[in-house]
Order: structure tokens, then sequence, then C-alpha cells
């Protein structure tokens, strides 16, 4: 909520300070690798993270200062996976479990564009997280109690204009995104040294009771490729009255 009311203030100072900026919007889709990072998982030969596929879409609302710098604001759904493969028994009896969940996205982006047409944009990321779910043995389980209801992350991306034409444009980028706060909640087993994913018996094979030698947090990582459609929407004005108002291109 704080983010949403800094947002909304900077964007209204903003108006007010640049006469000559103009305001975008777009729609986007992007496609790449999601992942759940965890320090025990990753480091634990009984268990194998599997390169995951996710997708995002969604809208976007910018403030051009000039032709070089810009804040943005987007509003995304995001869906990511994490398949994990068992090898409890050193591969006579692998299994898979894959994870899924979807969020709401809203990342505050600060962008500069170069003359060459290529962008650089970071900034803070807040995720609602809206559902999770797992599919074992073709068997899908409601997860949502176990993941946090909100995180909060950075992005970073870089990419490029491809063409366009007047005031619409197509841009094409990379953006990565990491989560700082742990995913797991209590019920997931946080804080304990047996959590989600294994917290339901899976490497029993291995040790029974197994569990790790301390806790360490779940966090979200993804890398995805972005195509963005953009349309330039209105300039900012000054009247003779020093009021700033929006004209429509």
């Amino acid at each position: 909520m704080r983010i949403l009311l800094f947002t909304t203030l900077s964007f209204l100072i903003s108006l007010n300070t640049f006469s000559q900026a103009w305001v975008d919007c777009g729609i986007k889709g992007g496609y790449g690798v999601t992942m759940l990072t965890n320090g025990n998982i990753w480091s634990e030969p009984s268990v194998e993270p599997l390169i995951s596929p996710g997708y995002s879409y969604g809208g976007k609302l910018g403030l051009n200062f000039n032709l070089n710098y810009q804040i943005t604001t987007d509003f995304l759904f995001r869906s990511a996976n994490q398949k994990y493969l068992f090898q409890p028994n050193g591969g006579d009896s692998d299994w898979t479990k894959n994870i899924k969940y979807t969020s709401f996205d809203i990342p505050l982006l600060f962008r500069h564009n170069s003359e060459n047409g290529s962008f650089l944009e970071l900034g803070p990321q807040i995720s609602f997280i809206s559902g999770a779910e797992e599919t074992l043995d073709g068997n899908t389980t409601d997860m949502s109690n176990y993941f946090a209801k909100t995180n909060f992350g950075a992005v970073v991306g870089f990419g490029s204009f491809m063409l366009g034409a007047q005031n619409t444009y197509l841009v094409f980028g990379l953006r990565v995104h990491y989560g700082f706060q742990d995913l797991l909640t209590s019920e997931a087993g946080k804080g304990q040294n047996a959590y989600y994913p294994i917290n339901k018996g899976e490497l029993d094979d291995v040790e029974p009771g197994f569990q790790f030698d301390k806790y360490q947090k779940t966090s979200p990582l993804s890398a995805l490729l972005y195509l963005e459609l953009n349309y330039d929407l209105a300039y900012l004005v000054r009247s003779e009255c020093k009021r700033t108002a929006l004209r429509f291109f």
C-alpha cells in the first residue's frame, strides 16, 4: 500500500514539475524461466530443481520526462512454475513434483532510453500471490496456504526499440525479477528444518525423518523475454494560469 501511495504522489508531483513531459501506455507479454531459490534444496543431491517455464502479461503506464528518462508502472498477471525431480534411491524410483503459483505484480521502474534505441530499467516490485497448487502423480492439490500473500522484490531489465510509426512502437527486452522475502508460511514449515517441498516425507527413503541442518528462505526468481506495444497517449501542457493538463495526441 505504501508503494502505491508513493507511486501516486510521485506521479502527481511530476505532472506539476515537467511541463514538456508526455504519458504513454501499452500492453505487454513475456515468457521465460521461473524458479524457486533455496540453498538447502539446491545443494541436496536427492532433489534436482528443473528448468521451469512461466509467463506474464498485462499493461503499462509511463511518464516520460524527456526522450531519455521515464518512470513506468506495470500491472501484470504472472504464472510461475518450479518442477522438482526427486531421486531418493539414486535413480531407481525417480519422480517429479510441479509447483505452480500465480501473482499480480506491480513494478515501479526507472527507465533510461539511449540515443541508439536501447534502454535499461530497474526498480522495486510488489507481488500479490493469488494462488498456488502442487501436481503430483497427475493429482493437483491447492497449496495456497503454504505461500505468503505478498512478496517484495526488485526488477532489472534491458532491451531495445524494434520498430514504430508516429506515436506507436514495439519494444523487445529481457527482465529479471528476484523476490527478497520468504515465500513460505508457517504452514509450509517456515522456520523449521523440514519445510516445503520436502515436509511430507519426500526424502524419508534417503533418511527416515529427513530434515536440513537449518532453515533457509525460499525466494522467487524469474527471467522473462518481453514484447511491449506502446502508444504515446498524451502530453502535458501548462496554461497561462499555471495549471497542468493532459492534451491527447
